[in-house]
C-alpha cells in the first residue's frame, strides 16, 4: 500500500473501528501524522512568542521583568495558536485510533489493548504490536487484508503443483518430467551402469524375462516366492 492510498483508506475509515488494518497502512498514515504534527507545532510557537514579546521587551539589562508587565502581555495569538493546534489534534485523534486498533485486529489481538498506552511502558508492547506482521488467514475481526497479495506471490501451474524453482503454498513438490520412451533397438533401461556399455536386442524380438531365483526355469511358478519348485 502507497502512502496515498494509506491516508485515503484511514480517512475514509475516520472512526472505523471494526475490520483489519495492514502494517503499511498504520506506519504510512503515521509518518503523516508526524509531518502534519510538526508545521502546526511549529506555527503554534510563533504565535506563543508573539504572545509574550510585549513582555519580554520590558525586561532589564539583568533580564528582570517587572510584575506590571504581563498586563500587557498579548493573548490573541496565544488563544489562536491553542485553538489551531487543539484543532488538528482533535480532527487527527479518532482516525489515528481506529487504524490503531484495527492494526491489533489485523494481528488477532482486541482493540482494548490499546488502553495499554495509559501506563507506563505500555507504548512500548503497542509498538511491538504494530511491528508485528497480520495473520495469514481470515480471523475473528475480519478477511485477511494480504490474502490477494499472499497468493501472487507463488507462480502456481495446473493441478496444484508450484512452478519449478520456487516454494509450494500446498505443500507439492513439482511433478518430475516425463522421460521419453526408448527407442526399437537400444537399451530398454535409461542409464546403464558405469563402465557397463548397454546391450542392444534385436527390433522386434521381445526379450524373455529373466527368471525367477527360486524357479531357475522361469515361468509363471516364479511369481509365487512360497511355493516349492518341481523336483
Amino acid at each position: 500500500m502507497s502512502f496515498g492510498a494509506a491516508i485515503k483508506v484511514c480517512f475514509s475509515k475516520y472512526a472505523t473501528f471494526s475490520g483489519r488494518a495492514r502494517r503499511s497502512e498504520y506506519w504510512w498514515f503515521y509518518l503523516f501524522l508526524q509531518l502534519v504534527q510538526i508545521p502546526f507545532g511549529i506555527i503554534f510557537m510563533i504565535l506563543y512568542f508573539a504572545a509574550f514579546l510585549p513582555v519580554l521587551q520590558q525586561a532589564d539589562s539583568q533580564g528582570n521583568i517587572p510584575e506590571t508587565a504581563f498586563e500587557e502581555m498579548n493573548w490573541a495569538p496565544l488563544i489562536a495558536g491553542i485553538a489551531l493546534l487543539f484543532a488538528v489534534s482533535l480532527a487527527l485523534l479518532l482516525p489515528s485510533l481506529a487504524v490503531q486498533v484495527r492494526r491489533l485486529h489485523d494481528t488477532g489481538r482486541s482493540g482494548w489493548w490499546i488502553l495499554l498506552g495509559l501506563v507506563p511502558f505500555g507504548g512500548i508492547v503497542l509498538l511491538v504490536f504494530a511491528v508485528l506482521d497480520g495473520e495469514a488467514r481470515d480471523n475473528q475481526y475480519g478477511p485477511d487484508p494480504k490474502a490477494g497479495e499472499r497468493w501472487q506471490t507463488v507462480p502456481q501451474q495446473p493441478y496444484g503443483y508450484a512452478a519449478p524453482g520456487t516454494p509450494s503454498a500446498q505443500g507439492y513438490a513439482a511433478p518430475p518430467a516425463a522421460s521419453a520412451p526408448a527407442a526399437p533397438g537400444t537399451f530398454a533401461q535409461d542409464t546403464a551402469p558405469a563402465g557397463v556399455e548397454p546391450t542392444p536386442h534385436a527390433p522386434g524380438v521381445e526379450e524373455t524375462p529373466p527368471a525367477s531365483p527360486r524357479d531357475p526355469q522361469g515361468g509363471a511358478q516364479g511369481s509365487d516366492p512360497f511355493q516349492t519348485p518341481p523336483r
